[in-house]
């Protein structure tokens, strides 16, 4: 009786009129900005605090966030190996 109750009813159910597109595809550039938005905010928030280990770890987090923003301009998949000799 009790999985009767929990099971949903389909004809119930709001189904979307559009399948929605992947969080990728409607922002295409996130990718590349948000890493180095972030990356700026570290820089800043490294500079107006006073403890030098935490400038230390805000550093390397921004240097990080760098880098990964500057690898994600490099062509995904297959595209440096693809042309072997």
């Amino acid at each position: 009786m009790l999985m009767l109750i929990d099971t949903p009813d389909p004809r119930y159910r709001s189904e979307p009129d559009q399948p929605r597109e992947p969080w990728s595809r409607r922002h295409p550039t996130a990718r590349i900005r948000l890493p180095f938005i972030l990356a700026i905010i570290c820089m800043l928030a490294a500079y107006v605090v006073s403890s030098p280990l935490l400038i230390f770890g805000l550093s390397m987090v921004s240097m990080t966030l760098f880098f990964d923003a500057i690898l994600a301009l490099l062509p995904a998949g297959d595209g440096l190996w693809s042309h072997r000799q």
